[in-house]
């Protein structure tokens, strides 16, 4: 472990402190070996999925190894996942986010993870046959950065069969993962029949997929400065200018929503595959003007105005607010009572006590809403109205709708009146005002 000791010692000092992702397995147990041989000051975080019942079992083999030497534990437990079932990506993300956390609290230099040249070559074909970036296909990095926190990974260079030598030889003891035996997940089908037969080609395979891996970094270090170049001048606060974009090559332009994903999605850009990059291009250069495409990680990806960019889903409650003389709306919006007449658009309506239920609300729309629309014979669905208006789809259920007590569609605040609106010689008594939260 000559070399692995040798790339610890160029980032870490005896001065600083590291913080190290700790299951208790044999690897983490060998690369925690490694800083304590060499005096670095180490803070552990261990991570309890509650996957399977030896969970327990790893946590207190952990507790007390480090009790006994007087290493600092921070320890947290995923008590229940979203989906109600284990996934890697809510469970990687749990856990980073603790990393992060405890690295922040010590003040730490940098985290430490126990990935291995068996990981990395597992990573690297598994990304092959789903599809992934440039950058994604280089698999793990020995060093990155993952939100402005340096993580380390300097057991790339040796094979897992490295490390079992290391423990017996220095008589460190660890437990192990029975899931690793399990043969429904990809990793460990790729584990137990492909890497195998690696090691009888080349029993130093995983060097090779580390050239690989850095070949690819270097090369697609090269095309991000080249692409970086040209999004300067036809971005602006991360959002693309459609025209510019479509007069790039196709080959500049999967380059350019490669590096765009990987700003954005940094660590996490495993979870973008050539799909992602190829609906990306494929919605710049439809000819709709607007729309909006889910991807990963709760961003969406949103093209309005001859700009397209990703944004991160914002969560929306339907709502029903009673009306007063003035009435706030959740995104700040309001409508305010007035005493005389205003103007002829859609930001007032006049009504007439008579025509109308009190009391009245602004509520978001409703499946099979309609609206006798002014001007207008006859009713219309709401939707086909916001349709006709081209609103894009991730704008329609947040804009406010004017109803009164039977459920009577009033006022598509904004956009469209209905019949009840009266115009200025008519007779009213009721006046409001739509007022954006821009315009205060």
């Amino acid at each position: 472990m000559k070399e692995e000791k040798k790339f610890l010692q160029s980032y870490i000092s005896k001065d600083d402190i590291c913080v190290l992702a700790l299951s208790g397995g044999p690897d983490s147990m060998c690369l925690l070996s490694l800083l304590l041989e060499l005096g670095i000051s180490v803070v552990c975080v261990h991570i309890n999925h509650h996957t399977r019942v030896s969970c327990e079992r790893d946590y207190v083999f952990v507790r007390d190894y480090l009790q006994k030497r007087g290493i600092p534990l921070e320890y947290f437990a995923i008590d229940r996942y979203e989906s109600g079932k284990f996934t890697e990506q809510e469970a990687r993300d749990f856990r980073y986010e603790r990393f992060r956390e405890v690295v922040l609290k010590y003040r730490a230099k940098c985290l430490l993870t126990a990935h291995h040249g068996d990981d990395l070559t597992e990573t690297i074909l598994m990304r092959i046959l789903r599809g992934s970036t440039l950058e994604g296909y280089a698999g793990i990095q020995r060093k990155s950065l993952w939100n402005d926190i340096v993580v380390l990974r300097p057991l790339l260079t040796v094979r897992k069969k490295d490390i079992y030598a290391y423990l017996d030889e220095h008589h460190v003891p660890y437990v192990e993962d029975e899931s690793n035996l399990d043969d429904s997940f990809l990793r460990n089908r790729l584990r137990h029949t492909i890497l195998p037969f690696f090691g009888q080609e080349n029993p130093n395979y995983h060097r090779k997929m580390l050239q690989f891996s850095e070949v690819l970094l270097g090369s697609n270090s090269l095309i991000k400065e080249e692409v970086k170049r040209l999004r300067a001048s036809i971005e602006q606060d991360q959002k693309i200018n459609v025209l510019a974009f479509k007069q790039l090559s196709l080959e500049m332009k999967r380059a350019y929503a490669e590096s765009y994903l990987s700003d954005v999605y940094q660590e996490d850009i495993k979870v973008i595959s050539k799909q992602h990059v190829r609906l990306f291009i494929e919605m710049i250069e439809n000819a709709r003007s607007s729309c909006m495409l889910d991807f990963p990680k709760q961003f969406s990806f949103v093209k309005q105005n001859g700009w397209c960019f990703l944004q991160k889903k914002q969560k929306f409650e339907p709502y029903c607010i009673k009306v007063s003389k003035s009435t706030i709306l959740p995104n700040g919006d309001r409508l305010e009572q007035m005493d005389s007449y205003g103007e002829k658009s859609n930001y007032y309506i006049h009504l007439r006590t008579s025509d109308v239920c009190f009391p009245l609300y602004l509520t978001t729309r409703k499946v099979g809403m309609k609206m006798e629309v002014k001007n207008l014979h006859g009713s219309k669905k709401v939707n086909d109205i916001l349709i006709d208006e081209h609103i894009p789809q991730f704008k329609k259920d947040a804009i406010p709708i004017l109803i009164d007590s039977n459920g009577k569609v009033l006022w598509i605040l904004g956009l469209k009146k209905s019949k009840y609106d009266l115009e200025k010689d008519e007779s009213y008594d009721i006046i409001y005002k739509y007022i954006k939260r821009e315009e205060k």
